[in-house]
């Protein structure tokens, strides 16, 4: 039986598919994909009319759920359809997310590679203005940005990608830098093969798996920082909806208390997308686990 089990770990087991064997075992790495693709979903048939159509006559505004046929969540201060701005809000806000995290993915990747591959003071250099961006708190940086610029929704997505690169610019850079060492690089180096092919071919596929976990989970942090800048009105401006923006209705006394309807569903599907995408990082992260000998 041992030995059958060596076998198979053995033949036909290539890195990839253990990876894949583990990630499938990760059960709450399931849940939150499921969830993440329920939510996409349910976001993508939102209408944008229906989000953004005003019904101002008398009984539409601030009903509850269930009250006027049609309205499954109730409508606003506006009379405007919950349901349809929930969801609508939704796509916007995983838009927001799924850009802010590939402009600060590729800023991070380049620098952590250009310091980690070249070294000596292009290394110091880089890594000093790293610690820098970290010594500040990213919140605040994108408060002060954002007052500067200007909110908006194209002005949100650029400005969090721009202030969220510096953790992977050092976890890229870590991983660089082992690379660099091992014999395959050095063997690499000495039949002369240049240094844009070099990490072309060479460096980038093999951190795409510390890539790959660290946008996962980025993904979950950009989605706060849209809800907290939109709660603030610094993100996404009304009329167009946004989770963040949704939930800034809680700033009125009145509608915290007494029209729950108007911000529960938002601030759900919030705390659902940040848990659901932290699932899959947790996924993620122990399949491609270079310490994982067999499957789990």
């Amino acid at each position: 039986m041992a030995i059958q089990v060596a076998a198979d770990h053995s033949v036909g087991a290539s890195p990839r598919r253990r990876a894949l064997r583990r990630f499938l075992r990760h059960r709450l790495a399931l849940v939150g994909i499921v969830t993440i693709v329920v939510i996409v979903l349910l976001a993508l048939l939102g209408s944008e009319e229906a989000a953004l159509q005003q019904n101002l006559r008398l009984g539409f505004p601030n009903q509850p759920p269930g009250k006027i046929p049609g309205y499954p969540l109730g409508t606003d201060a506006l009379g405007r359809d919950v349901l349809a701005r929930t969801l609508v809000g939704g796509r916007v806000s995983i838009l927001v997310a799924l850009v802010s995290v590939v402009i600060a993915t590729l800023i991070g990747t380049t620098i952590g590679v250009i310091s980690g591959y070249m070294g000596g003071r292009t290394d110091g250099v880089l890594m000093r203005v790293v610690d820098v961006v970290l010594s500040f708190p990213i919140i605040l940086l994108l408060i002060i940005v954002a007052y500067t610029v200007g909110p908006g929704l194209i002005t949100m997505m650029v400005m969090i990608g721009v202030v969220s690169w510096a953790a992977g610019a050092r976890i890229i850079r870590g991983q660089v830098l082992a690379l660099r060492e091992t014999s395959f690089i050095e063997a690499a180096r000495v039949i002369g093969v240049s240094t844009p092919r070099m990490i072309g071919s060479h460096i980038l596929p093999n951190i795409v798996a510390p890539l790959t976990v660290y946008a996962t989970f980025l993904v979950a942090t950009v989605i706060v920082f849209e809800a907290s800048l939109s709660y603030l009105g610094l993100g996404v401006q009304q009329p167009t909806p946004s989770w963040g923006n949704l939930v800034q209705a809680t700033r009125v006394v009145t509608v915290l208390e007494r029209y729950p309807w108007q911000w529960v569903p938002a601030a759900s599907f919030i705390v659902l997308m940040v848990l659901a995408v932290n699932f899959v990082g947790d996924g993620l992260r122990d399949a491609f686990d270079q310490r994982s000998t067999t499957d789990r």
